[in-house]
């Protein structure tokens, strides 16, 4: 039990690592963090011979959540741009003073 518990937390550390880089893209990240937890599960859950077969189906469900995370962030900004730009008075005083 003790094994396993170090193992799993061996595999987050490793997983949480791509999260920090900047110089590889999305995908990417979505795809190592996925196939590094799918790889985990498929070895302990599969008997072992699944590691495989776990870390590309990882990948793939990495890759859509991953995506999915970068829409709703975008469309936060969206929302955040568009609520400033409504916002914005331009003072009546500077377009005097430029005169």
């Amino acid at each position: 039990m003790n094994s396993r518990l170090i193992r799993f937390a061996v595999a987050a550390a490793i997983a949480a690592v791509p999260m920090g880089a900047g110089a590889i893209g999305n995908n990417e990240k979505g795809c190592l963090v996925g196939g590094a937890v799918g790889g985990v599960a498929g070895h302990e859950l599969g008997s072992g011979g699944h590691t495989l077969l776990g870390a590309a189906a990882g990948c793939a469900v990495g890759v859509v959540v991953n995506k999915e995370r970068v829409k709703k962030i975008d469309a936060e900004k969206r929302q955040k741009q568009k609520v400033a730009r409504k916002s914005y008075r331009p003072d009546p005083r500077d377009a005097q003073a430029s005169r």
